[in-house]
């Protein structure tokens, strides 16, 4: 599912029937168990299931499976805009969807968040 975004850019995410139950484990450990949530627990959650979802993007940084960050050092998705950042999580919408137990619609307009289903992808990772 390629995702437009601001500034011309793109990213390419895996379809939402195509996600496995890896993809919701994965997430779920993400979870802290016991604590009060913060918007940094947010953007941790996001940034895992972001880093199994985005096959593809225009920015000239690897994705973020592949340079993940640690502590000391930031990872693909700190590394590009805030703008572009909230269009992924945007994005995540439908998948999140599943994760919840509603079931996806089969045929998503190209209209439905920015995505064109038909799009090509190229490679802009170094």
């Amino acid at each position: 599912m390629r995702v437009e975004l601001p500034n011309y850019q793109w990213a390419e995410m895996i379809d939402v029937a195509d996600i496995t139950s890896g993809d919701m484990k994965a997430y779920r450990r993400s979870m802290p168990v016991g604590t009060g949530l913060t918007v940094g627990i947010l953007d941790d959650m996001r940034d895992v299931l972001l880093a199994r979802l985005i096959t593809n993007w225009s920015f000239q940084v690897p994705i973020p499976r592949e340079l993940p960050g640690t502590p000391e050092e930031a990872g693909a998705l700190d590394r590009i805009p805030p703008a572009a950042y909230d269009a992924l999580v945007e994005a995540l919408g439908p998948y999140m969807d599943v994760f919840n137990g509603v079931e996806p619609d089969p045929k998503p307009s190209p209209e439905s968040a920015g995505t064109s289903p038909d799009s090509e992808s190229t490679s802009a990772t170094t």
